[in-house]
């Protein structure tokens, strides 16, 4: 009585067999022990490879030793060549245990006697258990990797950093954003080379803060550095991914998020709300002040028509023209800076002279010098009021940083803008002052910041920067600060367009 675990078991065979009476007696053995045989033979090496490549697979090869055209041996060679998991059981009419073993060691799973077949129905369930066995394996390990390419591909393609590390520090992994935010090449994190203390001091002290009770600590904000040498702002996540592994063995995992343009958005959320306070402000002093100016006025009014020398008088017309010019100012402010007047034929030479003769007595008061290097065509389009007012605080400023005396370089040169290929004139006022701080250069043009104390009120710069905005130009910086083993200065260059070119759009005109 066959076992009942085996009742109509369907077992597809293909035998390398010659002998049609063989093949009998072996379907009948078969099926006395509870399979339902499907056998295919096959006589040639032909018949072996259709048979192996039909739509569906043999279940096991059982091959006779020798054929008259083909062999056990040869069938073995051509199974494994094929690649298809198949077991393979050899069979001979007359066993010998030096053939047994040759089959054995060429890869068949057992070798049976055509004689004694008793043997044959044990062989042949424990080779289909154990094929069976390694395509689970098979099918497990394949899942498995699938599932790791999905994770590394995600991983990869995710915005975050991450960055995997020995214990020692050392990092072993860093995905494709975790590169390009430090500046590396590909492979170059996890060559071998780089630490976390070289991306940032704060992971080592994270890490020395988890424990066992403790797989992750709540997210912080620090900063990192990248290849170029620039501090970035980030928030970082760090945990171990193997806890329970000896100190040594354990890994960490830093998911690092890059917060510099959400700092930027609070930077620029912080500079509009100045911006509107400074236009507030701006507006009410420009209100306050407009009656004292029109008493100024009609004071110089009565002024004039008086009998003066004419020394006086002269001083008489530039108090008037610096106080009309006051009074464009102010009602620009109120308007906050938008455009009231048409440009007009200005003269840059002119303007220089005129803001330089406001200051002679502070010049020579501190002693400074002002040389002219004038090379440029003066004429441009412009509204004179407004490009004055940024002379005026160029060579202001220039003045406040020539604290011992010194010298005011004042240069103007025909030229071009790289990026647009409109001509203009620039204008660079140098001085050879205590020069400024990076901290101070990084917020030159930001509203209310100033380094002069009370007696500055950090719009200068800012105001001045608005103008040019408004006159398609641009306003730049460079200085050194002064110490014991250099001099230091600071040196502005403005570019001015010949004439202002109304076709632009207000985005071009912001860029």
């Amino acid at each position: 009585m066959p076992p009942k675990e085996l009742e109509q078991r369907a077992l597809r065979v293909l035998l390398v067999e010659d002998n049609p009476d063989d093949a009998f007696l072996l379907e009948r053995h078969l099926r006395r022990n509870g399979f339902a045989p499907e056998i295919t033979r096959v006589e040639t090496t032909a018949e072996m490879v259709d048979a192996l490549s039909g739509p569906v697979a043999p279940d096991v090869v059982l091959a006779d030793y020798n054929l008259p055209k083909f062999s056990g041996p040869a069938a073995l060679q051509l199974l494994k060549t094929s690649g298809i998991d198949i077991p393979f059981i050899m069979m001979s009419g007359a066993v010998s245990e030096e053939t047994a073993v040759e089959s054995m060691r060429a890869g068949a799973q057992d070798y049976v006697s055509k004689q004694n077949l008793t043997r044959l129905i044990p062989a042949l369930e424990r080779e289909l258990k154990e094929a069976s066995a390694r395509r689970r394996r098979l099918v497990a390990e394949q899942a498995l990797r699938a599932s790791e390419a999905r994770f590394h591909r995600l991983v990869e393609a995710m915005p975050l950093s991450l960055l995997i590390s020995a214990a020692s520090g050392l990092i072993l992994y860093a995905n494709g954003a975790a590169e390009r935010l430090f500046g590396y090449d590909p492979g170059d994190i996890s060559s071998g080379s780089l630490t976390l203390e070289s991306i940032s001091p704060a992971l080592n002290q994270a890490y020395r803060t988890l424990t066992d009770q403790a797989v992750a600590i709540e997210p912080f904000e620090t900063v990192c550095t990248t290849t170029s040498g620039q501090a970035i702002d980030v928030l970082i996540g760090v945990a171990l991914l193997n806890p329970e592994s000896d100190p040594a063995d354990q890994q960490i995992a830093a998911f690092i998020a890059d917060l510099s343009h959400q700092k930027k958005s609070e930077e620029m959320l912080r500079r509009t709300e100045k911006l509107a306070v400074a236009g507030r402000l701006a507006a009410s002093i420009a209100h306050e002040i407009n009656n004292p100016l029109e008493a100024i006025t009609n004071c110089l009014y009565l002024l004039s028509t008086a009998d003066l020398p004419p020394d006086c008088r002269t001083y008489l017309t530039l108090a008037q023209k610096e106080l009309d010019r006051v009074t464009q100012i102010t009602v620009q402010t109120l308007r906050f800076y938008r455009r009231s007047t048409k440009p007009s034929q200005t003269d840059i030479h002119e303007l220089i002279e005129t803001v330089t003769a406001l200051f002679e007595s502070r010049l020579v008061a501190l002693q400074i010098s002002v040389i002219r290097e004038f090379s440029a065509s003066p004429i441009i389009l412009a509204h004179d009021g407004e490009i004055r007012q940024v002379i005026v605080n160029l060579i202001g400023n220039a003045i406040d940083a020539l604290t011992q005396g010194g010298t005011i370089i004042v240069r103007t040169a025909s030229t071009h803008e790289w990026r647009t290929g409109r001509e203009g004139i620039r204008i660079t006022v140098a001085d050879n002052g205590i020069g400024m701080s990076a901290e101070t250069h990084a917020r030159l043009f930001e509203p209310f910041y100033s380094t002069k104390g009370i007696t500055g009120a950090g719009l200068g710069l800012w105001v001045s920067s608005e103008i040019v905005e408004k006159h398609q130009g641009s306003l730049r910086a460079r200085s050194r600060s002064v110490t014991p083993d250099r001099r230091g200065g600071t040196v502005f260059t403005l570019f001015v367009p010949a004439e202002i070119d109304h076709t632009l759009t207000i985005d071009e005109q912001l860029q």
